[in-house]
């Protein structure tokens, strides 16, 4: 059966990890990639047996990387420290999309040649993404600095052993030759795999604000020259070029291009600022982009195999800062696309911007129209949590994680989880913003 992904490790990106993520089947490394791979793994063999000291293979990790492991013990250890590192602590699981994701960035960065797993743990790794379920994995388990516990919890999958009472996605066992353990966990799949996810939904939550801001405009009667080109005076960047092309083509044919349409000189600074507002947002969002996929197609280990030197280098490949930044500012820009989407939904139901009765109840009556189905203190009940959502977690500082190991943690993967948050916020706040345009 031909593979439905071959894998570079240098051009993967978050649409192709999106479709990836939705169902399983045959993938595959791309021809030049599995020698890379197999060069990898002979350096990390050649170090070891040449008795080199090497973080995560023959010492413990984190503040046990002193303590050495004894020669008879390797073969065992790196078992034992996928099994150590899978707590099991409560909480819910992962969505298979979310893990296949994770599964799929994986595969990725091992294909670029700097973990030294070997070939057969990569074709594991293959035929786990085949599988037509993925591991149980629990959520928030990760603080930024590797996804340590839900990596070793997908890594069980590779094992051969589950998480939970279910029967091993993979039934015959697999053991992990001396090094393995250490590469599977240190990188930021999870949280890559899963912001490559929240990412294609913003990018369709951008669309969808500038669909409710087309229709507020209807419903307003507002001008368009604001929104013209003319208007921006002067380059303001692809996205509020995009914006612009998006509101002309919704409002291709409509009414407002007629002349004298347009009820006021000015509009409110909320229905003349759309392009400006969403078209920065979208400028975030692609720069957001950028970073992922950079960081996706990047190799992530400690230590990294440098085959042009055929070297092991200690690294920090894991801290993931720029994505993480990244995803606090989309944040940020979002929220204030959906405040001023809010703005204009407040605004269409005021007889003094719109001259039309209150709240847009048929024949001025005491119990119609919008008011009458609470949107309004919904939608600001709503506006309370995206808000919350869109604070920065980069700052939030954790300190010595255990024994005077320093860990620098971004947070990223909480910055993930509030920006899935906040788009599910924000699609209601279009939502709102639509249906009061419509009506």
């Amino acid at each position: 059966m031909q593979a439905l992904h071959i894998f570079t490790g240098t051009q993967l990106s978050v649409a192709r990890i999106r479709e990836l993520s939705a169902c399983s089947g045959p993938v595959d490394l791309a021809p030049e990639a599995w020698p890379r791979v197999a060069a990898s793994r002979a350096v990390v063999e050649r170090q070891i047996a040449a008795g080199a000291v090497i973080y995560g293979t023959n010492t413990g990790i984190g503040s046990q990387k002193d303590v050495g492991v004894a020669a008879a013990d390797l073969a065992a250890f790196s078992n034992r420290m996928i099994i150590s590192e899978a707590t099991d602590f409560p909480g819910p699981p992962i969505s298979d999309p979310v893990v296949r994701a994770a599964l799929v960035v994986l595969i990725n960065i091992v294909a670029g040649g700097g973990t030294g797993m070997r070939p057969a743990l990569v074709e594991r790794l293959l035929a786990l993404y085949a599988a037509p379920r993925m591991p149980t994995v629990r959520a928030d388990t990760a603080f930024g600095s590797a996804d340590l516990t839900p990596l070793s919890q997908l890594s069980l999958g590779v094992l051969g052993i589950s998480l939970d009472d279910r029967a091993p996605v993979l039934p015959t066992r697999f053991d992990l030759a001396p090094k393995e353990s250490v590469s599977l966990i240190d990188n930021n799949s999870f949280a890559l795999g899963d912001g490559a996810l929240v990412l294609v939904e913003a990018e369709r939550l951008l669309l969808a604000f500038d669909l409710a801001a087309a229709s507020a405009l209807e419903g307003f009667r507002g001008g368009l020259r604001a929104q013209a080109a003319q208007a921006a005076g002067g380059y303001r960047g692809d996205g509020q070029a995009r914006s612009r092309e998006n509101l002309s083509r919704l409002l291709e044919g409509s009414a407002l291009h007629r002349p004298d349409q347009a009820r006021f000189l000015q509009d409110p600074l909320s229905f003349r600022s759309i392009t400006q507002i969403n078209g920065a947002a979208y400028e975030v969002w692609d720069w957001a982009r950028t970073q992922f996929e950079r960081e996706i197609n990047s190799s992530s280990d400690n230590p990294l195999v440098d085959l042009e030197s055929g070297e092991l280098f200690t690294s920090s490949s894991m801290v993931s800062l720029l994505p993480a930044l990244a995803m606090d500012s989309l944040r940020k820009a979002l929220a204030k696309v959906s405040v001023q989407s809010m703005e204009r939904a407040l605004k269409l139901q005021s007889p003094p911007f719109t001259g039309l009765p209150v709240g847009l109840a048929a024949d001025e009556a005491a119990d119609g129209g919008v008011i009458s189905l609470n949107l309004n203190y919904i939608g600001s009940a709503r506006m309370g949590s995206l808000l919350a959502a869109a604070a920065p977690v980069i700052l939030h500082y954790v300190g010595n994680m255990s024994d005077g190991v320093e860990d620098v943690t971004s947070r990223f993967a909480l910055s993930v989880t509030h920006a899935g948050a906040l788009v599910d916020r924000a699609l209601e706040a279009a939502a709102f913003e639509l249906a009061i345009g419509e009506w």
